[in-house]
């Protein structure tokens, strides 16, 4: 049965501890179980896996992969390949008791619980604990869901059930434009010369900031070799900043580099204006001035129509006005 054990946070949880000889083979495991629970609880649970083993052990059922396996088989393989390893791993990490010794293929209740808890302003022990946005949410259990169709794809796990896990629907679309004056009052604001630069060549390419970091200047535009989309692509140069790109060599960190963007957009008085908008704000422009949503996502390095889309409602208003101005000689 369960015994209570403190945690290295100084919690006390109930671990369970199976040691036995089955068929001749010595079967070893341990768990941590979830926070909260009673000892009648924890009898419970001790009673069902070890039911479980025995009937593995038999014959009578396959045995069960967890959300844990998955991840664990997913890092091991495909750390390497990931741009935000260290951010993903530390988030897995993070809610690993939420996750290791579910069941991969009994999602749709687990996924209602976390979500719930995710939610939640306490913790399991009524500690007050701050709640995790919905985006937030959303974004572990996407990390979650690509290592549990990972597993299905590699032949660890029998189906895929990720469609029944339940993800908050986000919208996280947003439609500020920011004209060139406020470009340029932001701009005049910053205080530190690569972020000044790195604002007005957002500005006019509608790159992104990790983009304008590492692009490469050459005749031809910015190069960029890497792209959130996987495809290298090269943006043209604006006349306005040819100079500009140029004379800067971009040795600043992003933090550090967003740090005085904000400063610079407070002092500026627009407290509420992303480094993100400018890329919206390029698109803008160029659909203000007649250019189609295909070349406009070209630009912008856009690998799907969809992603453009977003921008569609601009043309409707240019549209709009067109229509407004018959019947006016």
């Amino acid at each position: 049965m369960p015994i209570e054990t403190i945690t290295k946070s100084g919690r006390k949880r109930y671990r369970w501890t199976f040691n036995r000889i089955i068929k001749g083979e010595r079967v070893r495991q341990t768990k941590l179980l979830p926070a909260g629970i009673s000892s009648a609880e924890a009898d419970g649970l001790a009673r069902r896996w070890e039911a479980e083993i025995y009937a593995i052990a038999n014959g009578e059922r396959r045995a069960t992969v967890t959300i844990g396996d998955c991840v664990r088989k997913h890092v091991a393989d495909r750390k390497d390949r990931w741009k935000d390893a260290e951010k993903r791993i530390r988030i897995l990490q993070k809610w690993s008791a939420e996750y290791a010794d579910q069941d991969a293929l009994d999602l749709h209740d687990w996924s209602v619980r976390i979500v719930g808890y995710m939610r939640a302003q306490e913790d399991r022990y009524g500690v007050v604990k701050r709640p995790l946005t919905d985006a937030s949410i959303r974004n572990v259990l996407a990390y979650l869901r690509a290592a549990i169709k990972y597993a299905h794809k590699i032949g660890v796990l029998a189906e895929d059930q990720t469609a029944r896990i339940e993800i908050p629907s986000v919208s996280n679309e947003r439609h500020h434009y920011p004209q060139r004056r406020e470009m340029l009052l932001i701009a005049r604001a910053c205080k530190h010369r690569e972020v000044r630069a790195g604002i007005r060549i957002a500005f006019y390419s509608g790159m992104r900031k990790s983009e304008i970091l590492r692009a490469q200047v050459t005749k031809k535009g910015f190069v960029l070799m890497d792209t959130k989309n996987g495809k290298p692509r090269i943006v043209p140069i604006h006349p306005r900043i040819a100079v500009l790109s140029r004379r800067v060599r971009f040795t600043v960190n992003a933090n550090v580099f967003g740090n005085h963007f904000e400063a610079a957009r407070k002092a500026a008085g627009f407290p509420k204006t992303h480094f993100h908008d400018l890329r919206h704000a390029a698109a803008s422009e160029m659909i203000n001035a007649g250019v189609d949503l295909f070349t406009v996502g070209g630009v912008l390095g856009h690998l799907s129509v969809v992603s453009t889309r977003r921008y569609s409602h601009l043309v409707i208003e240019k549209l709009a006005i067109a229509i407004g101005k018959i019947g006016r000689q």
